[in-house]
């Protein structure tokens, strides 16, 4: 299990910030550097980049701080009795890594800074779930290459937007309207769209109408124009139309099913 101990996110410092602890903190440390930033592991003096992490085991040396400026990081403090979970994830200790898109991961950090002050009976195992996944979050991210400046940019936009559309897809009317949204043009909003989830938004939207209409059907008994309108559809023919050229059936007909 992973016991949480602190965190803090958007930390910031002068040029002159630096950390010298020659026998650790006492416990686990994950590092979110935000700024340039020079760390010394093993000996070895690291520059590291923005949107780079670093883990530290517990007992390593933590010697890390500003480079060529002033210096912002998130951090967390943990201590973890399985070790081989680390390994298992997939994530390097005691090594700094590149993770482009950190958006996932600081969401996470929000849901556990959230949690810290929560009153559950359930709180430890929340935060272990919620840590574990950030960690996991992390490792699938490392060395990723996106598509362009602009998809880091606006990755956490359009991944929210994405949980929304499919949580309530009847919501939105146009692609217009979803890029509208995200203070985006049409065509660029488009672009970024495909490039992220590798679908269109047209498409996507379609889908998460379709999906929430079979749960309609399956778990209701609202009529089909009722379920049409609720997916967006002031046209219930346009909808059956869509609805059987998505799934091959028409929507009684999966109703039946």
């Amino acid at each position: 299990m992973i016991e949480f101990h602190a965190m803090g996110m958007n930390y910031r410092h002068d040029k002159w910030f630096y950390v010298d602890r020659p026998h650790g903190s006492g416990d686990m440390l994950l590092l979110f550097f935000k700024t340039e930033a020079k760390a010394v592991i093993n000996g070895e003096t690291i520059i590291a980049t923005p949107r780079s992490v670093l883990l530290y085991k517990k007992g390593t040396p933590q010697y890390y701080g500003a480079y060529n400026g002033d210096y912002k990081n998130h951090f967390l403090h943990m201590d973890c009795d399985e070790p081989e979970f680390f390994a298992r994830a997939g994530f390097p200790l005691d090594t700094v890594v590149t993770v482009p898109d950190q958006s996932e991961a600081e969401e996470l950090l929000r849901l556990i800074g959230r949690e810290e002050m929560g009153i559950s009976h359930r709180r430890e195992e929340y935060m272990d779930m919620l840590i574990k996944m950030l960690i996991m979050k992390l490792a699938d991210g490392i060395g990723s290459n996106p598509a362009g400046e602009s998809i880091s940019v606006h990755g956490s936009d359009l991944d929210s937007l994405r949980a929304e559309l499919y949580a309530n897809a009847g919501s939105f009317g146009s692609v217009s309207q979803l890029a509208k949204r995200v203070n985006l043009s049409p065509s660029h909003f488009q672009q970024l769209y495909k490039e992220r989830f590798g679908v269109s938004c047209y498409d996507d939207l379609l889908s998460a109408r379709i999906k929430a209409a079979q749960y309609y059907l399956k778990n209701t008994a609202l009529t089909v124009k009722e379920i049409a309108a609720l997916c967006g559809y002031e046209n219930d023919v346009c909808f059956m139309r869509l609805f059987k050229r998505k799934t091959g059936l028409t929507p009684m007909g999966f109703r039946g099913t």
